[in-house]
């Protein structure tokens, strides 16, 4: 708590900032207009009238509440996409004002205000188009194939296993998003679905309101669908009810246990790394798998991909994970790939095959740029 106490001034200096800098390119706009074509605006109203829309949305968006208002900031974060289009703005101007210092002569157009306008109302048709693809890529997910052959009896020659993870629940995901994730695992027809955490992105309230229970009571596999918390779990507190509305929709959620599915499979839940922030140690998987019969095949759900070699060494055949998003929004692909051993798609530990999904749903802005929205759909073969 300390840590997070003592991070907050650099952080609200830092988002101040930011939203400083597109003011102030706001600002540059509305004066090269008011240039450009008379219009009759005092220029000192700008700075707030922009804070006053800005606060205005949010509390109209929200339902007037100032924790939803801080939700909703947390959730379009990523309309900081818009800064490198500012910064391409910046870079062009530098260019021009370089060349004039060589004398260098260039059309007045580049020189009034007219060109001002342009360049601005460029950049932000252009920003506005990549981020319309992004809300599109978020909202349509797609569905990811794997094939993986293990050398233990399976209940048949193919099963099908169905995983998702990161949904979040939340200011961005809702009842008509959620039905069509559970229509389109329904249509995959799984023998066993998986959810690997973060089902909810800070607390139960949207889960509540909207009976979103209903949609996950549609999910059906002839060996059950099983599901393990996150670390989004542990923001609100919430994780007891999430187990219990999940029990009542039919979904088992794990957390340090083991269970048999349809006597075919040993799926083991995990609690996420975060709840050593509680003060808890949770079971290593050697503890997790000692009991069991392993020559049935060994499942595992740990929302964080994290030692990997564990999963390996003791004995697992499948490791399932969510939480990187593949970095959700480019150049976070790069970053989580520096900060996982596998941050996305599928790779081997020895005989232990390891697949981590970017999920369903996102976190902060309901954008994807670079990065896909997925259900994963893995064929299990006898080897």
């Amino acid at each position: 708590m300390r840590n997070m106490l003592s991070g907050l001034p650099v952080f609200l200096l830092f988002f101040a900032v930011l939203n400083l800098y597109a003011g102030f390119h706001g600002f540059l706009f509305v004066r090269a207009i008011k240039e450009k074509t008379a219009l009759n605006f005092p220029l000192w109203l700008y700075f707030p009238l922009f804070l006053l829309a800005a606060v205005l949305y949010g509390y109209i968006k929200t339902g007037g509440t100032i924790r939803g208002m801080f939700g909703l900031a947390d959730a379009y974060w990523g309309l900081a996409i818009f800064f490198p289009f500012l910064v391409i703005i910046d870079f062009i101007t530098i260019i021009i004002k370089i060349i004039k210092l060589f004398n260098q002569k260039l059309p007045s157009f580049f020189s009034g205000p007219g060109f001002s306008v342009t360049l601005h109302l460029g950049v932000i048709i252009l920003a506005g188009i990549v981020i319309f693809y992004g809300l599109f890529n978020a909202r349509h997910a797609r569905i990811t194939e794997y094939e993986i052959a293990i050398e233990k009896k399976l209940p048949k020659k193919e099963v099908s296993v169905i995983l998702v993870s990161d949904i979040h629940i939340g200011a961005m995901v809702h009842k008509k998003l959620l039905g069509r994730m559970a229509d389109k695992i329904n249509s995959l027809k799984g023998d066993i679905i998986l959810i690997a955490g973060d089902i909810i992105d800070r607390d139960m309230k949207v889960f509540d309101n909207e009976k979103l229970g209903e949609e996950f009571s549609r999910l059906k596999a002839p060996y059950g669908v099983w599901a393990v918390p996150g670390n989004h779990e542990y923001f609100g507190g919430d994780l007891e009810r999430l187990g219990e509305a999940l029990k009542a929709s039919g979904i088992t959620l794990l957390e340090d246990e083991s269970a048999l599915a349809g006597g075919a499979f040993n799926i083991i839940g995990r609690s996420d790394l975060s709840v050593s922030r509680r003060g808890i140690t949770r079971k290593t998987l050697g503890e997790l798998t000692g009991a069991l019969d392993t020559g049935i095949p060994v499942i595992v759900l740990d929302h964080q991909p994290r030692e990997l070699g564990e999963a390996e060494s003791a004995g697992v055949d499948i490791q399932l994970s969510g939480h990187t998003h593949h970095g959700q929004i480019w150049p976070g692909p790069i970053i989580t790939g520096r900060m996982y051993e596998n941050d996305y798609g599928l790779i081997y530990k020895g005989k232990t095959a390891i697949i981590v999904t970017s999920g369903f749903g996102t976190w902060g802005p309901p954008l994807r740029i670079g990065t896909i929205a997925e259900i994963v759909r893995i064929t299990l073969r006898e080897q």
